[in-house]
């Protein structure tokens, strides 16, 4: 027994050696949570690091060469005068351009217009169709239509169009020539759409 009275003061030494925060100054460890996102601050920062590294490598192609020798010569008057003059005749052949787009839209105006002249256009719709409602607003092309009927079938009446016709649903729109059904347009109705203009472009 004599030798663990000899080894309690090594014992007891070792314990009491350790520093003791009785004041609660000592820094606690990060937490995990701490340092999950100081993790994922790193890896953002490395995104937007990638993305600006890019950045400077697109800047070339996505720049002609007057702008940028601009950014090297800011202050080259003749550099100035010639990229206003660029942007200037860009801008003059962007409005050319739009204009022939324009002409193009009022000549197939013209063309679908003409089209309906010659057409009766029956628009079968009831009040309580979401899909009616939101059509309604581009009927008035129909206006051009050599007769324009509107047969609303939440009417009792008009109950009978649904057998008449084969109607499977509302809107439908149906083209009429010399009495005969040329074509139809079932759902939503968006004029002047591409696929509406396409319709009616189509229209023999």
């Amino acid at each position: 027994m004599m030798w663990v009275f000899l080894f309690l003061p090594v014992l007891a030494f070792g314990f009491f050696d350790r520093p003791v925060d009785y004041f609660g100054t000592k820094k606690e460890d990060k937490s995990l949570e701490e340092r999950v996102k100081e993790k994922i601050e790193e890896r953002e920062e490395d995104e937007y690091k990638r993305l600006w590294e890019e950045a400077q490598r697109w800047f070339p192609e996505t720049t002609n060469p007057l702008e940028r020798a601009f950014y090297e010569r800011p202050n080259d008057p003749k550099i100035i005068e010639m990229l206003d003059r660029f942007y200037l005749e860009r801008q003059e052949r962007a409005g050319l351009l739009a204009g022939r787009r324009l002409e193009r839209q009022e000549t197939r105006e013209v063309a679908i217009r003409r089209k309906l002249s010659g057409y009766q256009v029956i628009y079968f719709y009831r009040p309580d169709c979401p899909y009616c409602r939101a059509s309604e607003q581009y009927t008035p092309i129909f206006a051009y239509a050599k007769q324009f009927l509107r047969v609303d079938l939440s009417l009792p009446e008009n109950a009978r169009y649904v057998t008449e016709y084969r109607l499977r649903g509302v809107p439908t729109i149906i083209f009429m020539k010399d009495r005969k059904e040329i074509a139809r347009w079932e759902g939503l109705w968006i004029y002047p759409s591409e696929r509406a203009i396409k319709f009616l472009m189509e229209l023999p």
